[in-house]
C-alpha cells in the first residue's frame, strides 16, 4: 500500500468528513390508472360482497370489504398515466368493441392473499375460468394489433379484502359462480377511491361516470 510523505513538523491532512447519504425519494404515483376489467351483475356482486364479509369476520382479518359496486377482475393493465390519455383510450375503446359482449360463467372456489400484498382474494382452478381465460385472449390480441403490448402472465382472480394480516390458501364454504356479463375500461383515479367508467359492454350499458368507494 503506497503512503503519502509528509515533510517533518507537518500534519498530515484531516481525513474528509463523511458525506449524509441522501435518501431515495419516493416517486410519487400516477393520478390514473387504466385497466379493463369484468364486472359481475348487481345481484352477484352483493352475493360475492356478502362472502366478503364474512369472510372477514370469520378469519378475524380486520380488513376493509370490498363493496359489491368495485369488485372486478382485472384482464389487462393499460398503465399509469399523469393525465387521461385520449388517444390510447379511443384505441382501447375500438379494440374492445370489436369483441363479442362477454356472457359466461367463472367459478372461483379457493381464497387466499395475493402475492406480497395482504389481500385477500378468490380464484379459481382450470376448469373454472376457461372461458374467462379464453376472452382475456381474444381481447389481449385486439389490444396487441391496436398497437399495445399485454402482457401475457396472468391469474384470475377477485379482491374480496384489503386485510391487516394474511391467509393461507384454502377451499370456501361453497364454489363461487358468478356471470361474467360486463367489460369495462376503468380509469382509476388513484387514492381517491373513484372508479371512473371510460367505457363498458354490452353497448346499451355504456356509461360515463365517477363511482365514490
Amino acid at each position: 500500500m503506497s503512503q503519502q510523505l509528509l515533510l517533518p513538523g507537518i500534519d498530515p491532512p484531516p481525513r474528509p468528513l463523511p458525506r449524509p447519504r441522501s435518501k431515495a425519494q419516493r416517486a410519487e404515483p400516477m393520478p390514473h390508472s387504466l385497466f379493463f376489467a369484468l364486472l359481475p351483475g348487481a345481484q352477484d356482486a352483493s352475493t360475492i360482497a356478502a362472502l366478503g364479509e364474512r369472510m372477514n369476520f370469520q378469519h378475524a382479518l380486520k380488513g376493509t370489504v370490498v363493496e359489491a359496486h368495485r369488485l372486478h377482475v382485472t384482464l389487462f393493465d393499460l398503465g399509469d398515466y399523469a393525465a387521461v390519455p385520449r388517444d390510447k383510450v379511443e384505441q382501447a375503446l375500438a379494440a374492445a368493441a370489436t369483441l363479442p359482449p362477454p356472457a359466461f360463467d367463472v367459478v372461483f372456489d379457493e381464497a387466499m392473499s395475493y402475492a406480497k400484498s395482504q389481500a385477500l382474494v378468490l380464484y379459481g382452478d382450470d376448469a373454472g375460468v376457461e372461458a374467462l381465460m379464453a376472452f382475456r385472449q381474444r381481447l389481449g390480441e385486439a389490444l396487441a394489433d391496436a398497437g399495445f403490448k399485454p402482457k401475457r402472465s396472468f391469474t384470475p382472480h377477485m379482491t374480496l379484502v384489503y386485510a391487516r394480516r394474511k391467509l393461507e390458501k384454502h377451499a370456501i364454504e361453497e364454489p363461487m359462480r358468478w356471470r361474467a356479463g360486463k367489460l369495462a375500461l376503468i380509469d382509476s383515479h388513484v387514492g381517491q377511491g373513484v372508479h371512473e367508467v371510460l367505457g363498458q359492454w354490452p353497448a346499451a350499458a355504456l356509461v360515463s361516470e365517477a363511482t365514490e368507494a
